[in-house]
């Protein structure tokens, strides 16, 4: 396969080159005639047919590290100076070998660090360093290099922005890819807890990059929240947003600016307007298909459930001024509620959304970016759901159109 793989370099970017090659007399394809991705082969387990030549572990500490990267990525043998995502490396594998990480050598090292040191070598050389701290920054960069503006994209709820760099490689490598992290993610200072907080952090560390706009901002599900609120600041500076890319986000608080808001009959309303949503998508579905609709929103009850106690009891932290407990220090609970509490004021620009096919319920979804926008609202459909649209094989098609937007505007 190395002639194949020289062959597509002198024809395709870098990005674009098959890590792992397999022949297939067909593609199988279902029954509309598309290529049926469940249906191909798994490469789990597959060694990547890369060009780093194969080097072995030098010393304990290297074949520690190889033996962990081994089984959580399920590919064998690994070099050590073979890269974790052209492995096949993706965020959740990440989060699993950073807590074995963590068991195996009790260092807690920020998942931003396998940007800077990707390899066995590399991580091995940071956890040699016995006086090693990483220097915290929200910023995060993703893909470096391109003289284009840089993208910068907003963390999710979790607060990681490793589930970015797909997304950031399938754009391109001539768009640099800024990535923002939440404060408190390595335990070592607290976390902003209100949206408004967020937002003003995150424009202070991207200025120091970008001195001034326009700027190319975005981000998924309450990341497209916080970037919301870093353009509504943005232009009170006088700055140019020259693209808000909001990555399947729902409009929070956009009901907090409609007239009598805080009323019961507002409330109410609200309330009537979605459970005639869930009837509009229950009609016309088959008996089984009503079943699934309806486990699928009783599969989230728990998290809702947890989110409201959770919120509910750090309002009483807070006002009682009282410091939260290790077991309410949890950045997500912390974002989820910043953003039940997030004031939004109307932004004047214009927005992008890209919203998820398998949308569970957009009853006031248009209906509230039309009240928080008065600019032009474009929207693209991206094929998959709420978390798998920044996922293969969803996020190429999320990386061509917005690639498309940023070339627009740079």
């Amino acid at each position: 396969m190395g002639d194949l793989r020289v062959l597509l370099k002198h024809k395709l970017p870098d990005y674009m080159v098959p890590s792992i090659f397999m022949a297939l007399e067909a593609l199988p394809l279902s029954p509309n005639g598309k290529i049926d991705w469940r249906a191909l082969p798994a490469t789990s387990g597959l060694k990547p047919d890369l060009e780093t030549g194969f080097s072995a572990p030098s010393d304990e500490l290297e074949l520690k590290l190889t033996r962990i990267w081994e089984n959580i990525l399920n590919v064998r043998p690994i070099g050590v100076d073979e890269n974790f995502f052209e492995l096949g490396g993706h965020s959740l594998l990440a989060v699993h070998l950073f807590a074995q990480i963590e068991k195996s050598f009790g260092k807690n090292l920020p998942l931003a660090t396998l940007f800077q040191a990707p390899t066995v070598k590399q991580l091995a050389r940071v956890l040699r360093d016995e006086g090693w701290q990483a220097a915290w920054s929200s910023l995060v960069m993703i893909q470096p290099g391109g003289a284009r503006t840089p993208f910068f994209c907003i963390h999710a709820a979790g607060g990681n922005v490793l589930e970015y760099h797909d997304l950031a490689r399938l754009v391109g490598r001539d768009h640099p890819f800024y990535g923002l992290q939440a404060k408190g993610l390595h335990g070592k200072s607290d976390p902003h807890t209100s949206i408004k907080e967020m937002a003003a952090h995150y424009i202070k560390e991207m200025r120091e990059i970008q001195p001034a706009g326009p700027y190319l901002l975005g981000g998924r599900s309450s990341g497209g929240t916080i970037a919301f609120e870093m353009s509504c600041q943005l232009e009170a500076m006088g700055e140019k947003v020259g693209l808000l890319a909001l990555l399947d986000t729902y409009p929070a608080g956009y009901f907090k600016l409609l007239p009598g808001a805080a009323t019961f009959r507002q409330r109410a309303a609200r309330r009537a307007k979605k459970w005639e949503s869930h009837i509009t998508n229950l009609r016309g579905l088959s008996a089984r298909a009503k079943v699934r609709y309806a486990l699928t929103k009783l599969h989230y009850a728990p998290a809702k459930a947890k989110h409201k106690i959770y919120r509910r009891a750090y309002k009483l932290y807070k006002k009682f001024g009282k410091p939260l407990p290790p077991v309410l220090q949890n950045i997500e609970e912390i974002n989820f509620a910043a953003v039940k509490d997030y004031e939004p004021q109307v932004y004047s620009g214009d927005v992008t959304l890209f919203l998820a096919s398998d949308l569970t319920s957009d009853y006031d979804l248009h209906d509230g970016w039309r009240e928080l926008v008065k600019g032009r609202i474009e929207s693209h459909e991206i094929s998959g759901n709420h978390i798998n649209i920044i996922k293969e094989p969803h996020v190429c098609e999320l990386a061509e159109r917005l690639g498309v937007c940023i070339r627009g505007i740079t």
